[in-house]
This record gives structure tokens, C-alpha cells and sequence, in this order.
């Protein structure tokens, strides 16, 4: 899948359908590919989908997150002391990503 790309929906969305668990890493941090990679998360998702992204803090810019919220999503970020020590600190950023119930998509 090539993210915000549909051209063939009924194909892809047999292909592909919904998904419980969506995972990535270093996902976010070209600002071009924010509206693509939040496209799909909406196509990909439903209302229980638990999404987890990885990001590193100093290249993925605020704006990210200020677009999954107007997309409809909410975010947490898992506290440091849940995570291995090598993954602590203010570099990394490991967050949970749900479709916020509050906002109709």
C-alpha cells in the first residue's frame, strides 16, 4: 500500500480491509507525507484500531499531531519508565494512536 493512494477502493479494500493493530516507526518525519500517512490510517482503522508509531521528537514537528486531532484521532504518548532504557528520554517518542470516540469521521 502506497500511503493516500486508492485508486482501485474495492479491490483494495477486499485486499486490505481494516485492521486491529497498525504499526510504524520513523513514519512521520517528512511534513509532505503527514496527509498521505494519516489517509491511510483513516482507510486502515476502525474504532478499535490501537495504532503505535514510533517517532524520533527532533524530526517530527507538532504539526503531526495537531493533524491526526483534526483527522479525528487522538494520541498518547507511553511514559519513559514503560519503555526499555535505551528508548527513554526526550529523542523518542512511542505513541498510541486511537480513532477519538468523540469526533464522528
Amino acid at each position: 500500500h502506497t500511503w493516500g493512494e486508492f485508486d482501485d477502493i474495492s479491490t483494495q479494500s477486499k485486499l486490505l480491509g481494516k485492521f486491529d493493530f497498525i504499526f510504524g516507526s520513523d513514519v512521520a518525519y517528512r511534513d509532505y507525507l503527514h496527509d498521505p500517512l494519516i489517509s491511510s490510517l483513516d482507510r486502515l482503522s476502525h474504532e478499535n484500531t490501537i495504532i503505535l508509531i514510533g517517532v524520533t521528537m527532533t524530526d517530527t514537528k507538532p504539526i503531526f499531531f495537531s493533524s491526526l486531532r483534526k483527522a479525528g484521532f487522538r494520541y498518547e504518548r507511553i511514559p519513559d519508565h514503560l519503555m526499555s532504557e535505551e528508548f527513554r528520554g526526550a529523542t523518542f517518542g512511542l505513541f498510541v494512536i486511537q480513532r477519538d470516540r468523540k469526533t464522528k469521521n
